[in-house]
Parts: structure tokens; C-alpha cells; sequence
């Protein structure tokens, strides 16, 4: 497995006039990639960086200029997404796990494959440094921040909001937990992205407050993406922070965890998302957690 630390830059609509919805809601256009290959030792070996042209949003955000000193001049000779996504995953090798500060650069790097229509010929591993961090070094279920993690360890950094900066700003931290001897526990993978995001169950479907999402036909099943079964989400827990988890498991032996969240709306409904991942040993954990506090 190649385990790559990325980092991700994005420009952001002008309004919420331009902002792009349908397929769906897409905001926020990849316009730099920048990652470190980890070596046996998980220590940072080398490094890749390139700028994006944008497609979508042309124009760049004046707070996105404020925040990473990116402007379009920049971009003009940059090479469209597609083009950098492929180099950057050849660069990757496979398989590869992308290691990210969080999991918003996944959910960013997936919408970008999806808007450009990029067919990728390998699955895609995911990593939660920031889980990591504050679950075995802090020993909280707490988010904390890149900048205040490097604070709190005493840690030189490059200048934030650069793409390569921050992936090596990120090793650095890496290199002083025990990656080697927890990651491939950490190490995660979506399921059924694709289809969730383009029917909204991403971003959240709207039932009257009178009705449960765990009833909810739509949300609670799956197609297994390896045995086509169709699975039902059961044995539905609350879990820290708010939500359920549900569990299915097909007739192979694959296992799958849904994590739903209900946001109340304005109006007499309130809108259920989800995120579907295949069963990993952190989030059994985390399930059984939900399991034994229901009791």
C-alpha cells in the first residue's frame, strides 16, 4: 500500500446566485493538489504539486485569493483536473491510501471526479489523520485543527493554505505518531459516493419531522458495489455527536456502516444525509461505542 499525505486547494462560487446545483450542489473547485509520499518508515520521501484550471468557476474568490495567494494568472497554463487527477495518481501508484488532515478533501476530491466525469481504474483508500491525532495522541474524540495540532507539538511549519505546505506540515506530525504500528486500522473506504451524492442523499433528503430516516426506504438500503445485493441497514444506534449508525452485511461477508445525521430545515421537515463506508476496525469501534452506550 503507498500511503500518500494530500492536500487540497479549492476556489469557491462568487455568490450563491453562481453556484453551480445540479447535478448537485457543487462548490467548491479543486485549483491545487499537493502531496508527500510516506516511505516504509512513514516519513515524508517525495513530493508532487500542481496547480488546476478551473472549469467551473473561472473567477477566483477574492477570499480564496486572501487565503492561499492564488490568482488566475496562476492557473492559465495549469492543466485541466482531469489531466492533473491522472498524474497525480499515477504518481500515487496502486494501491495507494490518501492520507488527509479530516475527511473534507475526500469529500472534495470525490465531488471533483464526479462534476469532470473521471472514470478512475482503481478504488480509492482513505486515512483521518486528524482522527488519528486526537484518538491516540490527545486520547480525544475531539477535531483539532492542523494549525493548533503543529502548535500543541511544538512543530516548524510552512506557511498554511498552500496545498504542499500543508501536506508537509502534516508529515511533520506524522512522523511523530506511530503510523506504522495503527494505520491499516484507520484506513477506510466509501461506498456507494457516487450514487448518494447525485440522488442528494448526501446533502439531505426532506421528510416531515413525523417520520424517521432509519424508515426511510431509500436512505436505509445499498447496492453492495461487489455482489449487487441489495442490503438493508439495520440494528440502528445513536452514536456520540448526534445521528445513528446502521449496519448491513450481504450474503459474501462484506460489512458496511451507514453514519445518517438529521438537520432540522426552516420549515415543518428536517433532512436526513448520509455517508456509507466499507466496515473498518475504527469504525467496528465506533459502532460497538454507539452499541454499548444504547444499552
Amino acid at each position: 500500500m503507498n500511503y500518500i499525505v494530500l492536500d487540497l486547494e479549492w476556489n469557491q462560487p462568487q455568490d450563491e446566485r453562481s453556484t453551480i446545483s445540479e447535478p448537485f450542489f457543487f462548490d467548491s473547485e479543486i485549483i491545487e493538489i499537493g502531496a508527500i509520499r510516506l516511505d516504509e518508515n512513514f516519513e515524508g520521501a517525495d513530493s508532487f504539486t500542481t496547480y488546476v484550471k478551473p472549469k467551473y468557476y473561472t473567477t477566483i474568490n477574492s477570499s480564496v485569493i486572501r487565503l492561499t495567494k492564488i490568482r488566475s494568472s496562476l492557473l492559465e497554463d495549469s492543466p485541466a483536473f482531469p489531466e492533473a487527477l491522472r498524474s497525480f495518481l499515477d504518481w500515487c501508484g496502486s494501491p495507494c491510501c490518501l492520507c488527509t488532515w479530516g475527511k473534507t478533501d475526500a469529500s472534495v476530491l470525490f465531488d471533483n471526479i464526479l462534476m469532470h466525469g473521471v472514470e478512475l481504474k482503481d478504488e480509492l483508500y482513505f486515512c483521518d489523520l486528524q482522527r488519528i491525532f486526537g484518538r491516540e495522541l490527545m486520547k480525544d474524540e475531539r477535531q483539532c485543527s492542523l494549525e493548533n495540532a503543529i502548535g500543541m507539538m511544538n512543530l516548524p511549519k510552512d506557511r498554511a493554505h498552500d496545498a504542499l505546505n500543508d501536506a508537509r506540515n502534516t508529515v511533520r506530525i506524522c512522523e511523530r505518531m506511530n503510523l506504522q504500528g495503527y494505520i491499516d486500522e484507520y484506513r477506510y473506504r466509501y461506498a456507494c459516493y457516487a450514487e448518494d451524492r447525485l440522488s442528494g442523499l448526501k446533502d439531505g433528503k426532506l421528510l416531515p419531522n413525523t417520520v424517521q430516516g432509519t424508515d426511510d426506504e431509500e436512505l436505509s438500503t445499498m447496492r453492495c458495489p461487489y455482489c449487487g445485493e441489495t442490503l438493508r441497514f439495520g440494528d440502528w444506534v445513536l452514536r456520540r455527536g448526534g445521528g445513528w449508525f446502521g449496519y448491513a452485511r450481504c450474503a459474501e461477508g462484506d460489512e458496511y456502516l451507514c453514519n445518517m445525521k438529521r438537520r432540522h430545515t426552516a420549515g415543518e421537515d428536517s433532512a436526513y444525509s448520509r455517508s456509507v463506508y466499507e466496515m473498518s476496525d475504527d469504525l467496528w469501534d465506533q459502532y460497538q461505542i454507539a452499541v454499548e452506550e444504547a444499552r
